[in-house]
């Protein structure tokens, strides 16, 4: 059962996202030219799975971002944001663990083809930077709580996160592409 202020905290993210219209639409991945990461930076799995999309936008042409979340007080001094990756702690959150826009303007700003949440539980910080996104087109996991932040979610058959980020794959590449 969710907490009061997991309930508070989903209400003002869910408040804040309702101020920005933005067209959200799905691009086929041979029209597509980016794609971005939400990723808990704190699994033990997140290397493999940045490995892996890399690959997969290799394959395809699209420009690759990604942006993690570590549940510490500052970041590590031996992360280093460059153009492709970036990083956030919990000083870049108000009290409440909750973003704002213009904390994360760089990568809300962007209007990515596809904005891929993948970690493995409800996770604030991250579903707030998701649904504050001007992406085209977010994909998550099926948490009914947080349809707000996709626009499509999907249930995978197993909780691993490597396994239900090939589904996805699948799913983008043929998605569209007839």
């Amino acid at each position: 059962m969710a907490s009061i202020f997991d309930k508070y905290r989903s209400w003002r993210i869910r408040k804040e996202s309702s101020k920005y219209n933005v067209s959200r639409s799905f691009t086929p991945v041979k029209h597509a030219r980016t794609m971005a990461l939400l990723y808990d930076a704190d699994s033990e799995q997140h290397e493999a799975l940045i490995k892996k999309l890399k690959a997969f936008c290799e394959t395809n042409h699209l420009r690759f971002t990604s942006f993690g979340y570590f549940d510490d007080k500052e970041l590590n001094t031996h992360l280093i944001p460059h153009s492709n990756a970036d990083f956030f702690c919990n000083k870049h959150l108000d009290f409440f663990k909750i973003p704002h826009k213009t904390e994360f303007q760089r990568f809300t700003s962007e209007k990515y083809d596809y904005l891929l949440n993948l970690y493995d539980k409800p996770c604030l910080p991250l579903l707030g930077v998701s649904a504050l996104s001007e992406a085209k087109f977010r994909i998550g996991p099926y948490w009914p709580d947080y349809g707000f932040c996709f626009d499509l979610m999907l249930q995978a058959d197993e909780t691993d996160l490597m396994r239900f980020t090939d589904e996805l794959l699948i799913y983008i590449r043929n998605f569209g592409n007839g």
